[in-house]
């Protein structure tokens, strides 16, 4: 034995050695974390989309081929090719210089007329307005004023009539006293006589009197100044040394005796009279300048506005026959566009063959042909994401704005022909560039997703296998809220950021 093992010493010693390393080696593999040769992804946010997928190209939606309406000698030739026109642009005539004087002067003439039809509508002008406003302010103010002249003038003259020349007569044909003298203003209105009776009185004069008829009271009696009696702005002044005892006297209001009487009575028959006149003459000047006011602010009589009407109507006919003797030589920009081509020059003879060549402003549209497994999933106002071959780089967004209501038959099967809007065009957009389309016929935008290939469903029931943070494998029921042909299903019942594993 031992002989053996010597003579086979080194073979025994490469056994062992090949054993220990397939040892270690079964222990590495057992040791190794099998998950990692599992296929994962993780739970993340974003869109799930259905789309319908097709091919499309870019046209002109709207291009014109124009000529001239009637055969002549081209006379002008306004545009060229890569200029921007407008809608009503003449583009070349032929010939129509007398008729384009002929239309300023109509295009004159309406503007006239309608500058008088607003005249006429919207009355005078704020500042003339303001003008009346002013004059009608100063007409009141006037009125007022002469109204209360007129008032005080009346009074000062009744009141002169009143109290002029006032004189005291003695009731006594004996009486030798001198008479007692009367001033003052007579302020009241009622015409009559006061009757003064003097008597022996305590008073510092000796005499006292007893007033009655128009006013009644008793009042001392004073030599020194002027002694008021009654309320009506009368005075009397008595004589010293005069015997007044016992002695009756008469003022009569007014004094009709004096030989101002009739003067100051037409005075105050000649001031009522001017006062009338005046107040009158204010009143009127009020209602004239209220009458202008009125006038002014007034709606135009229906006669008035049916001419006005009538003669904007007719300056409008004139340049509408002007325009269509011109348009009858003229090539006139039917829409706002990009002239493309010009093929005529002025001293050309032009013929009825299309001359010039306008391209509507923004007038492409993306034409893609649907078949009719998916037309009825198309519809107009849906969005379509565009990746044009010209621009692989550039994804841009569309809407769907017309669905053909017929099909196009090719190679036996029906084709519908839809037509897109690009939102925001840029400037490289040219006519016959093609595109693919994905047309999103349904979207949960902003969900919870999930590739369709880790979800596992059985009976109705669907699952999903998470990896724990522990290396371990579970499984979680979801729910499936939205099912994309995009590869993507939005679910929940699974927190975003879960690292999931494929079945």
């Amino acid at each position: 034995m031992f002989r053996f093992l010597k003579a086979h010493h080194i073979s025994i010693s490469v056994a062992i050695i090949m054993i220990m390393i397939a040892g270690y080696l079964l222990w590495q593999v057992s040791s190794t974390d099998q998950t990692n040769e599992l296929a994962t992804t993780v739970v993340d946010r974003g869109d799930v989309k259905k789309i319908v997928s097709v091919s499309g190209i870019m046209r002109a939606s709207n291009t014109a081929f124009l000529a001239f309406p009637s055969n002549g000698i081209v006379s002008k030739v306004n545009v060229k090719e890569g200029d921007m026109v407008e809608v009503g642009t003449v583009l070349a005539t032929i010939g129509i210089d007398t008729l384009l004087s002929d239309r300023a002067s109509a295009v004159a003439d309406l503007r006239l007329a309608e500058a008088d039809r607003n005249e006429l509508l919207n009355g005078v002008t704020k500042e003339a307005k303001e003008i009346t406003d002013t004059k009608l302010a100063i007409a009141t103010a006037d009125q007022e004023r002469i109204k209360e002249a007129g008032v005080v003038a009346v009074e000062n003259a009744k009141r002169a009539l009143l109290s002029t020349d006032l004189l005291a007569r003695s009731e006594d044909s004996d009486e030798d006293a001198v008479p007692p003298a009367i001033t003052g203003t007579y302020r009241c209105d009622q015409e009559g006589d006061y009757r003064l009776s003097v008597y022996n009185s305590n008073s510092q004069s000796g005499y006292s009197v007893r007033i009655s008829g128009l006013e009644t009271g008793t009042y001392p009696v004073s030599f020194l100044q002027p002694t008021p009696f009654g309320d009506c702005g009368l005075f009397a002044q008595f004589t010293e040394g005069e015997n007044y005892g016992n002695s009756n006297w008469t003022i009569t209001i007014p004094n009709k005796t004096s030989a101002s009487y009739i003067t100051n009575l037409n005075t105050l028959n000649k001031t009522k009279q001017d006062t009338k006149n005046a107040n009158e003459a204010a009143t009127e000047a009020v209602t004239l300048a209220t009458n202008q006011k009125t006038l002014e602010e007034a709606r135009p009589r229906d006669e008035a506005l049916t001419r006005a009407n009538a003669r904007v109507d007719q300056a409008r006919a004139r340049i509408s026959r002007i325009d269509s003797e011109i348009s009858d030589k003229s090539i006139i920009a039917p829409f706002d566009g990009t002239i493309t081509t010009v093929d005529i020059l002025p001293g050309e003879t032009a013929g009825l063959e299309p001359v010039v060549t306008i391209l509507a402003t923004n007038a492409f549209e993306l034409v893609a042909r649907v078949p009719e497994i998916d037309i009825t999933k198309v519809a107009v106002g849906q969005s379509a994401e565009v990746i044009f071959d010209a621009k692989t780089d550039t994804k841009l967004k569309a809407t769907a704005n017309y669905t053909a209501q017929l099909p196009i038959q090719i190679d036996g099967v029906a084709y519908f022909e839809v037509k897109f809007t690009i939102d925001n065009p840029p400037s490289w957009i040219r006519g016959g560039l093609n595109a693919d389309i994905d047309i999103i016929i349904g979207e949960e935008e902003n969900a919870i997703r999930v590739p369709n290939r880790y979800l596992s469903r059985d009976n109705e029931v669907t699952t999903v296998q998470t990896l724990t943070d522990n290396k371990t494998i579970a499984t979680t029921t979801v729910e499936e809220l939205f099912v994309g042909n995009d590869g993507y299903v939005a679910i929940s019942g699974i927190e975003e950021g879960t690292i999931i594993i494929a079945p």
